[in-house]
């Protein structure tokens, strides 16, 4: 008896169904949608039929292949190549809702991006990680608007991203500063004595440290 939609879906995701079968679901099934969606992420599924249907698939249903660890490394990559070259035709609105969902792989694209709104979303997307935020800072791009939407984060609290943020000549004063009480004395005193470290910012290190000596803080 042939098999339901939802009967063969449930099946390649819970079954163990050998090349050959997966073969045969997709020559019955090529102009099913969801069951390419869900052939694609078989490990067994042979990457030549995965090629051809990449490039059908819808954003949303990139980044679930994407996320499949049980995906076949080479087809998860080549959807993220997908995603990353029809992300740029998206309007704005989906790019926000795609970004806040996308794997941390997949946000590794995005580090020249420039657009406020999407930097938010990347820096609040709970895949976002410490190595992430460090490409930004150590990216070469204008870094204005991501200084500005990560002092809103509490990512730059991290000891790693504060040791970034003081070595980087862009970062901001405002940023700067509130870094001043996360960093150790002599990181304190590493960052008086850089040549480009601001009058600013080396008075209100020796303030911080005079307060400090004095028990105020």
């Amino acid at each position: 008896m042939d098999l339901t939609d939802l009967e063969l879906i449930k099946k390649l995701n819970f079954g163990n169904l050998s090349e050959q079968e997966l073969i045969d679901v997709f020559y019955k099934s090529r102009d099913k949608y969801r069951i390419l969606v869900n052939l694609i992420q078989q490990p067994k599924f042979p990457q030549k039929f995965s090629l051809n249907i990449i490039s059908k698939l819808f954003p949303t249903d990139l980044i679930n292949v994407i996320k499949n660890k049980r995906t076949n490394p080479f087809i998860r990559k080549k959807a993220e190549i997908e995603f990353t070259m029809k992300y740029r035709k998206f309007p704005i609105g989906e790019k926000l809702s795609l970004i806040r969902v996308a794997p941390n792989s997949l946000l590794n694209y995005f580090i020249k991006e420039n657009d406020k709104r999407v930097l938010k979303a990347i820096l609040n997307n709970r895949n976002c990680s410490e190595g992430i935020i460090l490409k930004f800072i150590n990216t070469q791009t204008q870094k204005f608007d991501f200084y500005e939407e990560l002092i809103l984060t509490d990512w730059y609290k991290r000891p790693s991203v504060v040791q970034a943020i003081t070595r980087d000549i862009e970062a901001p004063i405002k940023l700067i500063l509130k870094l001043i009480p996360l960093l150790t004395k002599t990181q304190l005193k590493k960052l008086y004595e850089q040549d480009n470290t601001h009058e600013i910012v080396k008075r209100n290190i020796e303030y911080y440290l005079e307060s400090k000596k004095s028990g105020s803080i």
